[in-house]
């Protein structure tokens, strides 16, 4: 029987209740869904630093840093409001 080793990502903590388990790519390769979730771990653990100043502009340019952060996530914006990623394997071809 084949497998596929499948990334998904998961909420933890306040409201991780309201967000369901996201499917995010399937690899034949269990190293290669390795490589690609330490990716996605290493985005999350490097957005924006968030300002210490107060000031309308300062943040404003935050927010405006934190949506490019989430739009330019490897798995997409949605992926980029989880807090882990793991890897799942599953069985094809029952």
């Amino acid at each position: 029987m084949a497998t596929v080793f499948l990334v998904m990502a998961t909420a933890s903590g306040f409201r991780s209740d309201e967000r369901k388990p996201l499917p995010l790519r399937a690899f034949e390769d269990r190293a290669q869904a390795e490589v690609w979730q330490d990716m996605l771990i290493d985005y999350h653990l490097n957005p924006p630093e968030m300002p210490i100043e107060e000031g309308r502009e300062i943040w404003s340019d935050y927010k405006a840093q934190v949506k490019e952060w989430e739009h330019r996530h490897p798995a997409g914006a949605k992926a980029s409001q989880y807090q882990h990623f793991g890897i799942y394997e599953v069985p094809i071809g029952l």
